[in-house]
């Protein structure tokens, strides 16, 4: 293995950082929901930045995005850069018909009594939900860019979705700048 492959590979981590710090450029509110204190546990970055895998099968790339939840139809492919990149962008919007209204109220136990912040829920008589911990209104989208080591072929693109995975493959572009030559 070469040192500049091995120095890059170590490196990753530190490019994700430079990833961060651009998106909290971009976008400074889903930044901070990165942090606890600032976001909903189950929408932070992790949920804007879906999970990839990229793999190298000869004469192309396959990339598997991890999108659970999210229909097809939100969901747009691009290849940029003259075929060096790959962007996905998504948006889930989801809304409810229910209104809320949040206060604290005293639950008691036989044995103990403890204060907890609820929310309380009005809903129709013909309603069947006894409970609901999702927000009644959600609005996520996110944009996740690989560069490739090689430039693809962006009109040899197939893309499908199953089970919540997003399965792109990308045939490699023929490269034209390079010649073999032949040792005597």
């Amino acid at each position: 293995m070469s040192l500049a492959r091995q120095f890059l590979r170590e490196m990753r981590p530190f490019f994700r950082l430079l990833d961060d710090v651009s998106l909290a450029r971009r976008n400074p509110q889903s930044f901070l929901a990165a942090i606890p204190q600032f976001g909903e546990p189950f929408f932070n970055d992790t949920a804007s930045r879906p999970a990839l895998d990229i793999s190298d099968k000869g004469d192309k790339y396959i990339v598997e995005a991890d999108l659970p939840g999210i229909p097809k139809e939100n969901v747009q492919i691009r290849i940029g850069d003259d075929g060096q990149t790959i962007t996905i962008e998504g948006k889930v919007e989801e809304k409810g018909n229910q209104t809320s209204t949040t206060g604290s109220v005293e639950e008691s136990n036989a044995a103990q009594s403890t204060d907890a912040s609820t929310t309380a829920v009005a809903r129709p008589e013909s309603s069947t939900q006894i409970s609901t911990e999702r927000p009644f209104t959600r609005s996520l989208s996110f944009a996740r860019t690989v560069w490739l080591p090689r430039p693809v072929d962006a009109k040899n693109v197939t893309a499908s979705m199953n089970n919540g995975v997003l399965t792109i493959a990308v045939k490699k572009a023929d490269d034209k700048g390079s010649v073999v030559v032949p040792i005597d």
